[in-house]
């Protein structure tokens, strides 16, 4: 069977074919015939393949959620021990203790600022992150879909794509 690719061509061929006098209608009619069965065949197979594929992402992404799961009940588990570590070190006193082939110490973690004012209204604009402006394509397509002329800066183009039901 033909590859998709090689379809293409064949039917490319047939529709310059069309228009010349040098093949006999009927045998052109049973070439467009042949290769649009070729191509309903090929197209199935596509579909399947696809299909198939869907599934197998689908599978993944719960995969990829029940490890990210796994793992986030990991890390809080490493992080309530680290905290009753340091609580348990902290009630006796201890600063750096040896512990079999570890030494466990406490230590002063970085600064880290703590807002008083929970409104970002009061806070200085010197204090603020302004983000990038950002294009508001919505805006403009529902503009342009109201007949408003935008020529020079945005225009509405239509693509296509495959539907498998």
């Amino acid at each position: 069977m033909p590859s998709i690719y090689e379809l293409k061509t064949e039917f490319m061929t047939l529709w310059s074919l069309l228009d010349s006098d040098t093949i006999d209608d009927e045998v052109l009619a049973d070439a467009f015939t042949n290769a649009t069965d070729d191509l309903k065949d090929k197209l199935e197979n596509c579909c399947k393949y696809i299909t198939n594929e869907k599934a197998i992402i689908a599978g993944l992404k719960e995969e990829e959620a029940r490890l990210k799961a796994k793992r986030q009940a990991k890390e809080n588990a490493i992080e309530r021990l680290k905290a009753l570590m340091l609580d348990a070190m902290n009630t006796a006193g201890e600063k750096k203790l040896p512990c079999g082939s570890f030494t466990c110490a406490v230590q002063a973690n970085p600064e880290r600022v703590i807002m008083d004012e929970p409104y970002i209204e009061n806070v200085p604009a010197e204090y603020l992150k302004i983000p990038e402006p950002e294009i508001d394509k919505a805006k403009i397509k529902e503009d342009l879909k109201a007949g408003k002329n935008l020529e020079g800066l945005a225009h509405l183009e239509r693509s296509e794509g495959i539907r498998i039901r």
